[in-house]
């Protein structure tokens, strides 16, 4: 089932919902407001991850064949 994450357009409150239908009405946490929308979620990524390489090649400096201390 889907987490996401939503920003209400009435107070600013930022949240998530675990979304269990798909025509579920999702109302702000906050003011109880329905003028929310859903923002588009990070999660697992941080400002390092864009430069981190997990493909598992040796040269990568991350994984090697015995053991993998990034992944």
């Amino acid at each position: 089932m889907p987490l996401y994450e939503f920003e209400c357009s009435d107070c600013g409150k930022e949240f998530e919902v675990l979304v269990l239908e798909s025509d579920e009405t999702i109302r702000c946490v906050s003011c109880d407001s329905d003028n929310i929308g859903k923002q588009f979620s990070t999660f697992g990524l941080g400002s390092s991850d864009a430069d981190l390489d997990i493909s598992g090649s040796e040269d990568s400096g991350c994984c090697s064949q015995s053991s993998c201390g990034c992944c």
